[in-house]
């Protein structure tokens, strides 16, 4: 951009630090195009605005310094850090903060199956096994959707959202309501693919989620609020460690 250069190596780090996937092409295309953007704002703000300009910098430098207290903190104290967490205490949590977690989306259990539309799958009498009705069934599933899936879940004994388990199946022209609430079993083919999907359970949306299903999100919250503990009794004191290894001088 101009004179100003992001080496690929800055590009990963920052990626990371954002949230974006570096090895995803379309979200590296897109951190890319932010970056030149917000470089093509500062060069335009230096050139007509030079005062403006210079705030922005200062701002800057001023948040470089939340930052690097930020960070110091988290690597100071990350040795004083308890990050066991256990059953007893998390269900303390949840029995506390219900309200919390309340869904906006349904959970469900299921098997979901995706085949290309020129898969046969009668021969293979799979418009019938993914009903699950007999004990061999499942594992019919299983040996046809090794050599014809393009996607395959089955789990009866752990949730997951249903916009993740349908998120590549084109489900506009039904009612998702309908599928979830009747526990539904149906099969269709578009232009590409065959689809089987069988909701075995699910929780109704707006209903709080088995703690099961929150379980690792309690135990983070649990140790981020003992880390924001630790900051608290500890924050000054590692500040004032850091500042007497400097020499720091204020002139008036």
């Amino acid at each position: 951009m101009d004179d100003t250069e992001l080496t690929e190596s800055d590009a990963w780090v920052l990626m990371r630090h954002l949230g974006y996937d570096p090895n995803n092409t379309a979200e590296y295309d897109a951190f890319l195009k932010e970056w030149c953007e917000n470089e093509a704002l500062k060069k335009e703000l230096e050139s007509t605005d030079p005062e403006l300009y210079r705030l922005v910098n200062l701002r800057a430098n001023a948040f470089e310094g939340e930052l690097a207290k930020f960070y110091l903190e988290e690597e100071s104290l990350k040795a004083k850090l308890d990050t066991t967490v256990s059953k007893e205490q998390m269900k303390a949590y949840y029995d506390k903060h219900k309200e919390e977690f309340l869904l906006s989306d349904y959970l469900v259990k299921g098997l979901y199956l995706k085949v290309p539309k020129s898969a046969d799958y009668k021969t293979f009498n799979i418009d019938q096994a993914y009903l699950l009705k007999n004990d061999k069934d499942l594992s019919d599933v299983n040996s046809y959707a090794k050599l014809y899936a393009e996607n395959f879940y089955f789990n009866d004994s752990s949730w997951i959202y249903f916009t993740e388990l349908s998120k590549d199946i084109p489900l506009t022209k039904y009612n998702v309501d309908n599928i979830v609430l009747n526990r539904s079993k149906t099969y269709f083919t578009d232009e590409e693919f065959t689809y089987f999907l069988n909701i075995l359970d699910y929780t109704l949306k707006d209903d709080i989620p088995p703690m099961e299903f929150v379980s690792e999100q309690i135990k983070e919250i649990i140790v981020l609020n003992r880390l924001q503990q630790l900051k608290e009794q500890h924050g000054s004191t590692l500040i004032q460690k850091i500042k007497d290894k400097h020499e720091i001088s204020i002139h008036k």
